[in-house]
């Protein structure tokens, strides 16, 4: 998986390079027009080039993130799998993770209010980088049917509020500082059911929280 994360890291760059590359030209034509040398479908073509490149790039972004917040996840197996169960709205944290057993009914169908809190509060959407069960999950023989993450990390002032506002709605999550003190990579809050099973069909356990 880090071979792979190495490579779209380089297919990034050569994105964000296009991107820059098609913004410049979108500009250069944007003066074109309004001096009536080029007609408005010809500005368009290049609007609709750079559109595109935007969303590769963001592509990227996302996969990149995700990739990162699953490796933490794997890398933490371990203590994750080690750790004393949590009574019913229980709380505890550490210098790597921070966990609550909330008591609410939680489901994926729930995350629209989480959403609407965050871009009220913060005036953009929450950064969700695997909503459900994501193809890395399955790699990782993760069980995320019913959780979702969001790349922020939790010490942050969104990430905290973020927090505060799940606790006192009673949604279970666990945050991960990172896998690595010191290391912000793969930093995240997981929200939902926590996993404890592998995925169906898989050969072994694979563990993302544990009550």
């Amino acid at each position: 998986m880090k071979q792979t994360r190495a490579g779209t890291e380089k297919l990034l760059a050569l994105h964000e390079d296009e991107v820059k590359k098609l913004t410049a030209e979108y500009r250069q034509r944007q003066e074109l027009y309004n001096q009536g040398l080029i007609s408005r479908a010809e500005l368009n073509q290049t609007e609709r080039a750079r559109a595109a490149a935007m969303i590769r790039m963001d592509e990227d972004k996302r996969w990149i993130a995700e990739t990162d917040i699953a490796i933490t996840e794997a890398s933490m197996r371990d203590v994750l799998v080690g750790l004393p169960a949590m009574a019913p709205g229980g709380y505890s944290e550490s210098g790597t993770l921070i966990r609550f057993n909330g008591t609410a009914s939680w489901s994926l169908a729930d995350a629209a209010k989480i959403e609407k809190f965050f871009s009220q509060a913060f005036g953009h959407v929450l950064p969700i980088t695997a909503f459900g069960q994501t193809p890395t999950h399955d790699r990782l023989r993760f069980d995320h049917r019913n959780a979702m993450d969001v790349a922020l990390h939790p010490d942050s002032n969104e990430g905290r509020s973020l927090l505060s506002y799940l606790r006192q709605a009673g949604v279970p999550f666990i945050a991960f500082r990172s896998a690595v003190p010191g290391a912000a990579t793969g930093a995240h809050i997981h929200i939902g059911s926590p996993s404890v099973r592998a995925v169906a069909g898989a050969d072994s356990q694979g563990v993302c929280c544990k009550r």
